[in-house]
């Protein structure tokens, strides 16, 4: 063995390795057999378990990690090669490339690292991660062969990170020695479901079924206990209300479990994708998922009585709207035999005046058409009863369809779909023939029209003929009566004003920019630094906003001001370092270069103790002059601002709280709840409409831009300011749901959020 640094001998004492006297467990050589899947993708994990360390046979491959795992194989080694090539060290230069590429590695070791992963592992030895996955699962990279029912550690010897590999040889020497078993949570790279509990096929459907419903793909997971008794963990993400997302986790810890929950799941998959249901989906109070339908919770067992509900449901709509369509059906063919005598009707009027007008074109047509007219004007009456009856064909019986929906104790997903395609026709069926009616109508009413402004048109004529003078005199005429009036039908429906719809996910980033601009040409800055101070200490104005402030009053803002002060003389270093007094706003120069959401800029932020004016000399009445010199003019720049959308604001209390004065609330529903970690929180959401008055905590409000290179938009915060002074409330909705919170990585929250909707209406509006 070559002569080893301090460094090197360190490390093999720390992971129990003598190079002089291999362990046995180290030297053994057992064939594997294996074959990668070329279709697999090797970076993602389907399968964890506890391994025993004495299992896993060691390979080291002279490769990257990403290499073709195929070719990494073929090219691999056993582990015994590398540690024992010094014994063949002149014979081989295989054997001399090995053993010092070893030796690199152990360079490479960090011992820290590698006892943090023991940290880890013990931790992982009690509790499966909530999320099954953990952080840097891949850096194991060990595989099971099924044709040699074996487990082997594939680690090539160009990575940096090497802790893993010594980590397993540890603890491999570790069992040997103490004769224990030596158990490892890992991820089995390149190994597929075993089917045991559902096919992959199965899984690959439920994972889709789940799309559907939570639009977020899911992962699954084969877990697999010390016991070896695995159990399927879907993972996924919902939006459990209002862009408020929620994780979710569905184990299946048998096939009997898991048939129940995918047959329940593909049931309404099928429902809502073929017959147009809405499944509403919610987090229950153990982090899984549950479904509705108006309220009602589906679950597999009373699935079947749903289904029975649904039918029966369907089938009442089906003989109804069979009723009514062959009442309108008749209803149809009565108005086009209306329509058509008030055709024929109209066709004689018009003949008529258009008769007249091209007479009254010249002297001698004028006075055939009074000669004429006159004399067989009286005589001349309309009917068209005797074609009617020549044209009218035989009336046809109307057919009754017979449909023979039978009638079952229960009925399967098949008898829905069959009875929901026919009531589906027909409801079609039912709207084609309701718009043929009221086509009908509209054409109805307009023939009647045109009939009523032809006869009076004709009435008009015949009134002028009394006297040859009269009728020339009429006929002479430039300006005629118009003949019928416009066929477009006044609805007299109101139409509300399209208004601009805010989505959180979308709009964000334009509309903070627009508003940032905005407020930097309306607001001064002590306006903004108004704004600033107010969610620098809520509590202070609270306090001092009231119409009568009280001696506890006064209490409750002293021991405001006294948190300040702690939190100024815990930072008294960094505050006095900046050096106010000598530069004032120019605390930095201007060559310091910031980045805001990837944007550089040369601006410096605002400092609340400043601009809240405290010290440690800073006293009470002093604060409270601050306070309310800011409370002014709060209330002079609220209402510059209004509201460019309809959107929703949020605020999350541990308790109901009145709405009136100030408050700091959020755009982002899931800031406003990630503020608080309670098992039971309040989430107000007030419906704030286009044109009320606002203020946004855009990037002005948090900096000092002298520089003017400030990048607009809301990227410190996502919060505004209202005063509910200025509003009536009106609650409108309450509901309650579930959010299933990660606390870390083993531990999480199921949170009952308690929400309270309210309008809102500007006073005296």
């Amino acid at each position: 063995m070559p002569k080893n640094t301090k460094e090197i001998e360190e490390k093999l004492k720390y992971i129990g390795l003598d190079i002089e006297n291999i362990p046995a467990c180290l030297k053994q050589k057992e064939v594997i057999k294996f074959r990668a899947d070329k279709i697999y993708d090797d970076t993602s994990y389907k399968i964890y378990k506890y391994v025993d360390i004495k299992d896993i046979e060691i390979f080291v491959t002279p490769s990257d990690r990403l290499d073709d795992l195929n070719q990494k194989f073929k090219k691999a080694s056993y582990l015994a090669d590398y540690i024992t090539a010094e014994e063949n060290i002149e014979e081989n230069a295989d054997n001399i490339e090995k053993y010092t590429s070893f030796l690199e590695m152990l360079k490479k070791l960090d011992i820290g690292k590698l006892q943090e992963l023991e940290e880890a592992q013990q931790q992982l030895n009690k509790k499966i991660p909530y999320e099954v996955k953990y952080r840097e699962n891949f850096i194991w990279q060990i595989f099971y062969s099924e044709a040699s029912k074996k487990y082997f550690m594939l680690f090539p010897s160009r990575e940096d990170s090497v802790e893993s590999l010594f980590y397993v040889i540890k603890k491999k020497i570790q069992s040997e020695k103490s004769k224990k078993k030596e158990l490892i949570y890992v991820p089995i790279s390149h190994l597929e479901y075993s089917s045991g509990i559902l096919k992959k096929s199965e899984i690959a459907d439920l994972e889709n079924y789940l799309w559907l419903f939570t639009k977020s793909w899911p992962s699954t997971y084969e877990v697999y206990n010390k016991e070896n008794s695995a159990s399927l963990q879907i993972i996924g993400q919902t939006e459990v209300y209002d862009k408020i997302k929620s994780i979710y986790k569905i184990e299946l810890p048998n096939k009997k479990v898991a048939g129940e929950i995918y047959k329940l799941i593909k049931a309404l998959f099928i429902l809502e994708s073929e017959m147009k249901y809405s499944f509403k989906v919610s987090v229950d109070e153990k982090g899984g998922i549950e479904f509705f339908y108006e309220l009602k919770k589906l679950t597999y067992d009373t699935l079947p009585e749903f289904l029975k509900t649904e039918f029966l449901r369907s089938k009442a709509e089906y003989e109804k709207l069979s009723t009514e369509v062959l009442f309108d059906a008749e209803k149809l063919e009565l108005l086009n035999k209306t329509i058509k005598k008030q055709n024929d009707e109209y066709a004689f009027k018009e003949k008529q005046i258009v008769t007249f007008l091209e007479c009254k074109k010249s002297f001698f047509g004028k006075m055939k058409y009074f000669f004429q007219g006159k004399k067989s004007s009286k005589k001349v009456k309309f009917t068209n009863e005797k074609v009617e009856e020549k044209q009218e064909k035989p009336k046809e019986e109307t057919k009754i369809e017979e449909d023979n929906i039978e009638e079952k104790e229960l009925y399967t997903i098949e008898d829905l779909l069959k009875l929901g395609s026919k009531l589906e026709e027909k409801r079609t069926k039912y709207k084609n023939i309701q718009m043929d009616i009221r086509a009908a109508e509209n054409k109805k009413e307009n023939l009647e029209k045109k009939i009523k402004n032809a006869t009076l048109y004709i009435n008009e004529i015949e009134s002028h003929k009394k006297s040859i003078f009269d009728f020339w005199k009429y006929a002479n005429k430039d300006e005629v009566a118009l003949l019928t009036e416009s066929e477009e039908k006044e609805e007299n429906i109101h139409k509300d004003k399209l208004k601009k719809v805010f989505d959180y996910e979308d709009d964000i980033e334009d509309f903070g920019q627009r508003v940032d601009e905005m407020q930097r040409n309306v607001f001064s800055k002590s306006e903004c630094d108004a704004i600033f101070a107010i969610k620098s200490d809520s509590k202070a104005f609270e306090i001092l906003n009231k119409d009568k402030v009280l001696k506890k009053d006064l209490a409750l803002l002293e021991k405001s001001l006294k948190a300040l002060k702690k939190e100024y003389e815990e930072d008294i270093e960094n505050i006095e370092s900046k050096d106010f007094d000598i530069f004032g706003n120019i605390v930095e120069d201007n060559t310091k270069i910031k980045v805001l959401n990837n944007k550089k800029h040369r601006e410096i932020e605002k400092e609340k103790y400043k601009i809240l004016n405290v010290n440690l000399e800073t006293k009470l009445e002093e604060y409270e002059k601050t306070i309310k010199n800011y409370l002014t003019l709060l209330k002079e720049a609220y209402g510059k601002i209004v509201s460019s959308y309809d959107m929703p604001i949020y605020n999350c209390t541990k308790s109901e709280k009145e709405n009136n004065g100030f408050e700091i609330c959020s755009i982002n529903p899931q800031d406003a709840i990630n503020k608080l970690d309670e098992s039971e929180i309040i989430l107000y959401k007030y419906n704030i409409k286009e044109q009320m008055p606002i203020i946004y905590y855009s990037n002005i409000m948090f900096f000092d831009n002298n520089n003017k290179t400030l990048p607009l938009g809301m990227d410190i915060s996502k919060e505004v300011l209202l005063d509910f002074d200025k509003f009536e409330t009106k609650l409108i909705s309450r509901k309650d749901f579930k959010l299933n919170k990660m606390i870390n990585e083993y531990e999480n929250q199921i949170q009952t959020i308690k929400l309270y909707e309210y309008s809102l209406e500007i006073k005296g509006h």
